[in-house]
């Protein structure tokens, strides 16, 4: 196999942590419901919410690293992974 062995483990917690994160933000009609729904109030496509909400995770990870809580970035890393693949998963249903 070829690949990093911890990208790989990285990239299969994935998807766990979208499943998770969607039974909460999500509904059974539509687990990115809480990104349409601010589209659905601000008029902007709902991938530029996703995005948006990264630009504050990254800013947080800053914040993190320079506090020294370095262990606490694993959870940050993977929202922002997660948060990408939202903004995808909505472009592509346009």
């Amino acid at each position: 196999m070829t690949g990093d062995p911890h990208w790989l483990e990285a990239h299969a917690e994935l998807i766990d942590l979208h499943r998770e994160k969607s039974g909460g933000y999500g509904t059974g009609d539509d687990p990115l419901a809480n990104f349409t729904a601010i589209s659905a109030l601000t008029g902007e496509p709902p991938w530029r919410y996703a995005r948006r909400r990264a630009l504050e995770k990254l800013a947080r990870m800053e914040s993190l690293e320079a506090q020294g809580r370095i262990d606490e970035l694993q959870e940050e890393h993977m929202d922002v992974a997660s948060l990408m693949l939202c903004a995808e998963a909505l472009r592509r249903r346009r």
